[in-house]
């Protein structure tokens, strides 16, 4: 069989190239929605980050634990799909069953 350059780059080093991207993209996810709280007051956005900073500024604290829920439930199925991810794209993190 032969290795066409072509087939190098797309089926070898573009596969392991992708795994440190889709890693920092999960991680960055949670500074990105940290982030937003500023941006929103920055620019007057209404958002997320512009009901935080007001349940804060109210005590609102079950408005500011529901919006802590919706950020750890993003931060956390975005790692989950990043999980998938590798799966798919690096066969040494498949698991053989016997």
């Amino acid at each position: 069989m032969l290795l066409t350059s072509r087939r190098v780059m797309w089926a070898y080093a573009a596969r392991n190239a992708i795994l440190p991207n889709i890693t920092s993209f999960a991680l960055s996810l949670g500074f990105v929605v940290g982030g937003s709280v500023l941006t929103e007051i920055v620019f007057s956005y209404p958002g997320i980050g512009s009901m935080l900073l007001k349940g804060v500024e109210n005590e609102d604290f079950p408005l500011m634990q529901g919006i802590f829920l919706v950020i750890s439930l993003a931060v956390l199925v975005a790692n989950f799909l990043a999980d998938l991810a590798y799966v798919v794209l690096d066969p040494r993190t498949r698991q053989e069953t016997e």
